[in-house]
């Protein structure tokens, strides 16, 4: 595991942090730790759907209103 040291923060951005720890019942570290990963969490979440509305936008909805039958039967005849 990593570690990471950050210099010359403001005591306020400290306290700040340490009474949101305290609210949350978990220690600074563990606080801290656990809203760096969830930020990465919700980045990662956010890329995923940005994928997908890209490839929604490229699909062919038309296709999903028609019935599968009708589908296979458009597959086979261009075949």
């Amino acid at each position: 595991m990593g570690q990471l040291l950050i210099r010359n923060l403001d005591e306020s951005v400290i306290a700040a942090w340490k009474r949101r720890a305290d609210a949350n019942g978990r220690s600074l570290q563990a606080e801290l730790h656990a809203e760096l990963t969830r930020a990465v969490s919700d980045q990662a979440r956010a890329n995923a759907i940005r994928a997908l509305d890209a490839i929604r936008a490229g699909a062919d909805m038309g296709k999903l209103e028609r019935s599968s039958l009708d589908l296979l039967r458009e597959d086979r005849d261009n075949s």
